[in-house]
């Protein structure tokens, strides 16, 4: 399996975020970055992982994705993602069909372990 490389700059940029959104303190939300980076990492190099956000309307949603490049490749139409993922976590959803799901990255919960 490839090595997991998580980006200082996605972490500082999902840290940011995080504290301007939503107010959270420097080290809840530099936890949460990395938390999620290293998601983003998993997800990149093939794993099929399962995670929780809140989903718009306050419910939480469990959820098993991946963004292996042969699944992304295959399901992209023409020049990438819709405009609605713009500046969203998107993630390619293994419980329904593959399909493309999103989630604001301030409303990220957390990895379950599997």
């Amino acid at each position: 399996m490839k090595e997991l490389v998580v980006k200082q700059s996605e972490i500082v940029r999902y840290a940011s975020k995080n504290v301007i959104m939503n107010g959270s303190d420097s080290i809840t939300a530099t936890a949460k970055a990395m938390e999620l980076a290293t998601l983003k990492a998993r997800m990149m190099r093939g794993e099929c992982v399962k995670f929780a956000y809140m989903k718009l309307n306050g419910e939480v949603r469990i959820a098993v994705g991946t963004l292996q490049k042969d699944s992304v490749e295959a399901s992209i139409n023409g020049n990438g993602l819709p405009k609605r993922f713009y500046g969203m976590f998107v993630y390619q959803d293994l419980l329904c069909n593959l399909e493309w799901r999103g989630f604001k990255e301030e409303r990220f919960i957390g990895c379950i372990e599997n």
